[in-house]
């Protein structure tokens, strides 16, 4: 057995309004700071248990405790709106922006990075 330990830290502000009586925005701030980790791996011997030997089976975990951490850091900003254009119709516009920065590279190697996205569209209510 071992022990895994985890701490996560999270920051969520959202803020919306209207300023006028056909618009409504939005925004939204999150952050996200979280670790993660083994404790060294020990596997117990059993083969003086069993009958058969256990040579050809793959019981070693001596380097998971390095690859399998977690630290990383999350930043996501988003800011939207939406404009009554009619009584059933109303326009909508968001973008949102991320930055993920991984600090230990989990199983998979190093999986920071960014995006930026721009949505739109009209919605209609029936």
């Amino acid at each position: 057995m071992a022990d895994y330990e985890t701490n996560a830290q999270n920051v969520y502000l959202t803020v919306a309004g209207t300023p006028a009586r056909k618009l409504r925005v939005t925004s939204t701030l999150v952050y996200n700071k979280s670790t993660a980790e083994y404790d060294r791996v020990t596997m117990p011997d059993v083969s003086d248990r069993l009958n058969g030997a256990l040579s050809h089976q793959d019981f070693e975990f001596d380097e998971m405790h390095e690859y399998s951490n977690l630290d990383y850091s999350l930043i996501r900003l988003s800011l939207g709106f939406s404009y009554l254009l009619a009584d059933n119709v109303t326009f909508t516009a968001d973008g949102q922006y991320a930055d993920l920065t991984d600090d230990a590279g989990y199983v998979y190697g190093t999986e920071s990075g960014q995006f930026f996205m721009i949505r739109s569209g009209i919605g209609l209510t029936f």
